[in-house]
């Protein structure tokens, strides 16, 4: 067993900690609670809002367009880092941001559906 340089069976951790005078807990690291779920829920009720008011407005102007491509796009960013943090998952974190961040560009009328399709054929082919 080893604790932070110290080798040993459990009890000779055990005495060395008890004959020396050391506190145990000053040498081990509690784990972090998992991430409360408000975390992913927030950035993602506010990415389908963007979604949303991209996709339903006829012609936004140039400032709305700004605002909601900005307000989606921080909000995928957001979702993916709670995504890394909660579940420490590098593939989650990836489809996620890529996934957003390929759904606002369409809806926001930068790119196609096509050359949406193509994108992802492409990052397959890699």
């Amino acid at each position: 067993m080893k604790l932070r340089g110290v080798e040993g069976t459990p009890q000779e951790i055990r005495d060395l900690f008890v004959n020396e005078g050391l506190q145990l807990a000053d040498y081990l690291e509690k784990p972090h609670g998992p991430l409360q779920k408000r975390w992913l829920v927030i950035p993602a009720v506010l990415f389908g809002v963007a979604l949303l008011l991209l996709v339903m407005q006829p012609s936004p102007s140039k400032t709305t367009l700004t605002l909601l491509f900005l307000l989606g796009s921080g909000a995928i960013v957001w979702l993916a880092i709670a995504i890394q943090v909660r579940f420490e998952s590098a593939w989650a974190t990836g489809v996620a941001a890529v996934g957003g961040l390929l759904m606002i560009l369409v809806a926001a009328g930068f790119i196609s559906p096509k050359e949406t399709i193509d994108a992802l054929k492409e990052l397959k082919g890699k």
